[in-house]
């Protein structure tokens, strides 16, 4: 068990065991306010409004008025009242128990003005003790004394029944049962708590540990660690935490090969020029009549060098945000008829015809050297893939869909593997069909972004039975 597990584990068991405790409490303290309740006297308020009524009937009406509505009750499904005089003896001649009669005399002794026991005093000297007995509640049954035994009672009932002349100062209190803490509930739950506890900490420490691992593993570069499949069935934040792990681990291991085979292709592209280089000087000491011939290979040799370092800069910058759009109002036409003219020189080696087609003047918010130099070289990329004696177009429409500027170049050339459209705007990636071309392969990359960071996106396809298209779609 590791210290993680421990610490949940003392957690849970804290909680749970507060609230087997508290819960335990409560129902000790009520079980107690009910036996406190439970003393033999009636307290619901249909029982006070029965003892209201019949002292009111004993008040005004005497006597026999409180025998006949008593005996009314008696006909009845409801609690039954009683009224016992200052002898001992009730009304009707029915029975009652000690434990509700002692409790009603206690209860009349605290307060005078108890409204479910009430105690009349009659202007003859006769009073009565009324109220209802607690018949949920176990006692033992005295039988009521009976007109035969009001000279004579027999000890049970002296014992029972106090004088007339001292029932103030009766002072017998009422028996109460014992009421017992839940000693076993309160250790049952303690044991399913700690049981609760073990397995809740277990649950939530499991999968902690898993990622506690993982990340252990990828901080010392093992970036192939996945742990979503260590999280089995789960269905929580803990599973959604290890697939986003796995999620970032396969980023951060994409990202750390890109810049692998980046600075591999970066290494390749400026050994070559530099091995070139090497061989003219070499052969300058050979040849000193060449030396012009040679000279000129270098210079070309580091232009081509200084090309790359530039173009490489110039990704590094975009990819990192270091460059700041600075947006303005430009024709689109404009830029697009500079474009193709630039590109004429090159076109026209091959025998290639560029076409343009824009249906009217176009216009957006964008930084115009990095626009052009985004679409000039999609536009160059053409040239230099497509065969001799073929067609180039350009063409720009505005999409309601989406309220872009769509600008499609489109080559009669071979196009790209179906596995590499996706892949040939990304540095030094330049397919099997570019592979015998001159270029360093970042063209494109350098597109891809521009056109992102103006807020647009540049897409590839591949045109049947041949051909490719470039699509560029911009904010208009």
């Amino acid at each position: 068990m590791n210290r993680l597990f421990w610490k949940f584990f003392m957690f849970l068991l804290v909680a749970q065991l507060t609230a087997v405790t508290g819960v335990s409490v409560a129902i000790w303290l009520q079980h107690r306010h009910e036996a406190l309740q439970s003393t033999g006297v009636e307290m619901s308020p249909p029982a006070r409004s029965l003892v209201e009524a019949s002292a009111s009937t004993l008040q005004f009406g005497g006597v026999e008025a409180l025998r006949h509505l008593l005996q009314s009750w008696q006909k009845r499904p409801m609690p039954q009242l009683l009224a016992i005089d200052n002898k001992g003896q009730e009304l009707l001649q029915r029975s009652y128990t000690k434990a509700s009669f002692d409790t009603a005399i206690a209860l009349v002794r605290e307060d005078q003005r108890q409204r479910h026991v009430k105690q009349i005093k009659l202007n003859n000297g006769q009073s009565f003790l009324l109220f209802v007995p607690d018949n949920g509640r176990p006692s033992v049954v005295a039988p009521a004394p009976t007109e035969r035994s009001h000279n004579h009672r027999s000890p049970v009932s002296d014992a029972r029944m106090p004088a007339a002349d001292n029932m103030e100062q009766y002072r017998s209190a009422p028996h109460r049962p014992p009421v017992r803490f839940p000693l076993m509930p309160l250790l049952g739950g303690v044991v399913v708590s700690f049981l609760f506890a073990a397995l809740l900490a277990w649950y939530f420490s499991k999968p902690i540990n898993i990622l506690r691992s993982a990340f252990e593993q990828a901080s010392h570069g093992k970036l192939d660690v996945r742990v979503a499949n260590a999280m089995g069935g789960r269905r929580d934040e803990l599973s959604d935490l290890g697939h986003d792990f796995d999620a970032m681990a396969s980023r951060l291991e994409s990202l750390l090969q890109s810049q692998t085979k980046l600075l591999h292709h970066v290494s390749h592209e400026l050994r070559s020029p530099l091995a070139r280089i090497q061989m003219a000087l070499g052969l300058v000491t050979q040849a000193p009549h060449k030396i012009t011939e040679f000279i000129d290979r270098i210079t070309l040799e580091a232009n081509r060098m200084d090309g790359l370092i530039g173009e490489l800069l110039t990704l590094s910058r975009l990819e990192s945000g270091a460059v700041q759009i600075k947006k303005e109002t430009l024709a689109l036409n404009q830029l697009l008829h500079s474009i193709v003219e630039d590109a004429q020189f090159e076109a026209a080696s091959k025998d290639i015809k560029l076409g343009m087609n824009l249906a009217r003047e176009y216009s957006l918010q964008g930084q115009p050297d990095l626009l052009y130099r985004a679409i000039e070289n999609v536009v160059r990329n053409a040239i230099k893939y497509s065969p001799e004696h073929s067609a180039i177009d350009i063409n720009c429409h505005q999409d309601a869909t989406d309220d872009c500027l769509h600008i499609t170049v489109t080559d009669e050339g071979a196009g790209v593997d179906a596995l590499e459209l996706e892949d040939i705007f990304k540095p030094f990636v330049r397919g099997v069909s570019g592979s015998q071309t001159v270029g360093h392969g970042v063209g494109l990359a350098i597109t891809k972004q521009v056109i992102e960071a103006h807020g647009g996106h540049v897409r590839a396809d591949n045109l049947s039975p041949n051909g490719f298209r470039i699509e560029i779609a911009l904010p208009g």
